[in-house]
């Protein structure tokens, strides 16, 4: 029933999302350093998207690393304690 849901609201905010990007067909200029660009604004906002999904994924992708590596090593000394009690 979970999945039912989660699915139900990403495929929303996806819809939500295409909907927020046909309304925003302004053309923008963005100045970068060494150049220039003009874009529609849904563009810019799906390219800002989806990079801050990239570096959401990345940075929980370091820390649930570090954490899976901590739970190995406390799992490990553990095992290791109860070899030497019995």
């Amino acid at each position: 029933m979970l999945r039912i849901i989660i699915k139900g609201v990403a495929i929303s905010l996806i819809i939500l999302a295409f909907i927020l990007g046909t309304q925003n067909p302004h053309l923008v200029k963005l100045n970068f350093i060494v150049a220039s660009s003009t874009l529609p604004l849904a563009a810019v906002m799906s390219i800002c998207f989806i990079l801050g999904i990239a570096v959401g994924l990345a940075v929980f992708s370091v820390f649930f690393t570090k954490l899976k590596w901590q739970h190995y090593r406390y799992k490990k000394q553990n095992s290791a304690i109860s070899d030497v009690e019995n």
